[in-house]
């Protein structure tokens, strides 16, 4: 009979799973605070509130113990011991211990206090870290095997908590952040950068991130942002529109950073295959996005047409960065469509057809186009470095890949009379996002358009 209720008592035990601890302690840790914040604001008092705290604390014991009892055993199911060492001549400490399955020893002044220690370590290997640092990096871990993101999403998350979170915030307990906190931080964040109303949506996104992932692992029982009104916040918000000369070249500006890549291909310093030099060449030529440049074979280039439906991405690991081929393009977001086609024109047939011949002289053999003289691919990261570092020694202000997209946009397809469908489907996005983000007036257009206008009369 008496083996049948241990047998049980200890099914009961059996059913206190780790992740229902893990919701009762953040549920009595969310109380806590609630209480605190209830004291603070004169709701409750003291004398009233340490009587409501004794009646948590008594619970959260409680339920450590359960699971300690029922997680803390040997292979054969029996508990582990935990011994009491009480102060002798030789050792004056009074303390609580016990081994742990790895064989670590592990010790508490009081038996309480080594039954929450024993709680945590099973329940989070020893490592409760309920930071919002700590929380991101779980959530971010869970999106990226539960979404199917984009590599370069993660790595934008990654950048936005580090550009966005001080250190002090990151390191705040998530169980005790609440509305006021964010919103003292986010008052605090705007009106001293001022950002632009997408950087503040990306900031609003990383927080979004953290809160929902541990509303819905039971870390927090409140989502502090759920009645979060983004409007206050705007007013601090750099809403101007960009000028042209922030994110397009002139024709000028482009055939000056031509004739530069030209001038490195006669000088011993860079050589003849100066390949982020060619790279860059063609990019002016067609707009295409940095990752799509990197990944292009000479397989993709059509009798009339150069087929772009690949891009090169990287996963971070330890060590460097793993460099892969998808194939998609960045609007397809994941799921290709077969690409699209940018038409084969002379200038970039001859471009192409430079760059062969050189590659045929030097013995270079590889299936990309812009390859090293190993045969490699060559890197987005260092192309775009390449670009940044000739742009600014130019005097440029604008020293990115994306202004040379827009540039041809606004520069040639637009002059030219191409229209808005056929320059989206050149340049892989939608419609909407030609007009909004990429058609710019000219920065000369006051003369430009007064030569055309002079030329009717």
């Amino acid at each position: 009979m008496r083996k049948e209720i241990e047998n049980e008592f200890r099914n009961d035990l059996n059913k206190i799973t780790t992740e229902k601890v893990i919701k009762v302690l953040n549920d009595l840790q969310y109380q806590k605070v609630s209480l605190q914040t209830q004291i603070d604001l004169g709701i409750i008092s003291i004398s009233d509130a340490v009587i409501e705290l004794e009646m948590i604390s008594k619970k959260d014991i409680s339920i450590r113990k359960q699971y300690v009892l029922s997680v803390h055993v040997t292979k054969d199911g029996n508990p582990r011991s935990i011994s009491h060492h009480k102060p002798t001549d030789l050792n004056g400490k009074d303390y609580y211990s016990t081994k742990l399955p790895t064989g670590k020893k592990i010790k508490a002044t009081t038996y309480d206090g080594l039954i929450v220690k024993l709680s945590d370590y099973y329940s989070c290997g020893g490592t409760c870290d309920y930071s919002l640092r700590s929380i991101f990096k779980a959530a971010l871990a869970e999106k990226g095997v539960t979404e199917n993101p984009n590599p370069n999403t993660l790595l934008k998350l990654e950048n936005d908590f580090e550009r966005f979170i001080s250190n002090e915030f990151a390191s705040s307990d998530i169980r005790k952040v609440q509305d006021m906190d964010i919103m003292k931080y986010t008052q605090k964040f705007v009106n001293a950068i001022h950002p632009k109303k997408a950087a503040f949506l990306s900031y609003k996104g990383v927080l979004n991130l953290i809160f929902k992932y541990a509303r819905r692992h039971h870390i927090i029982m409140v989502d502090p942002l759920a009645d979060f009104n983004n409007r206050p916040y705007m007013k601090s918000c750099d809403t101007s529109k960009a000028r042209p000369e922030e994110k397009i070249l002139l024709p000028e500006e482009i055939q000056m950073l031509k004739d530069e890549i030209r001038h490195r291909m006669t000088l011993k310093k860079y050589g003849t295959y100066y390949i982020n030099g060619f790279a860059c060449l063609f990019a002016i030529e067609t707009g295409v996005r940095a990752g799509e440049l990197c990944s292009l074979k000479w397989s993709d280039v059509k009798e009339n047409c150069i087929h772009i439906h690949s891009q090169q991405l990287y996963q971070k690991q330890e060590g460097g960065k793993n460099y892969y081929q998808a194939s998609y393009t960045k609007n397809e977001k994941g799921v290709s469509s077969d690409g699209r086609d940018f038409p084969l024109t002379k200038k970039i047939k001859e471009l192409l057809n430079e760059l062969k011949s050189l590659q045929t002289d030097m013995g270079i053999e590889s299936e990309y186009i812009f390859c090293h003289e190993d045969g490699d691919w060559i890197k987005t990261d260092a192309y775009e470095t390449f670009l940044r570092r000739i742009c600014l020694s130019l005097g440029f202000k604008v020293t990115n890949n994306h202004a040379l997209r827009m540039s041809l946009n606004s520069n040639v397809l637009i002059p030219l009379g191409v229209t808005v469908a056929d320059r989206a489907a050149m340049l892989g996005h939608s419609i909407q996002t030609n007009l909004e983000h990429y058609s710019f007036a000219q920065k000369n257009y006051v003369s430009t358009v007064c030569a055309l206008l002079d030329a009717q009369t």
